[in-house]
């Protein structure tokens, strides 16, 4: 017997997203943390003290799969 089951991705609600800065000019790296405004604001610290303006941002989750109905 095959059988298919709907899955979907969803973000896991106890947990909360986690925001990261690295700066392009050198190895220079904002603290991760929860609250992107945190992190954009030690972007422009770095920025004001080195005049480097370039910066790669992610924002990472964590994601779980359930089956549809769950």
């Amino acid at each position: 017997m095959i059988r298919s089951v709907a899955h979907r991705i969803v973000h896991h609600r106890d947990l909360g997203m986690t925001f990261k800065a690295a700066c392009m000019a050198c190895n220079w790296t904002a603290s991760p943390s929860p609250d992107s405004a945190a992190v954009d604001i030690e972007c422009l610290k770095h920025a004001g003290r080195s005049n480097h303006r370039g910066f790669h941002r992610t924002a990472a989750s964590f994601a779980y799969v359930v089956r549809d109905g769950e």
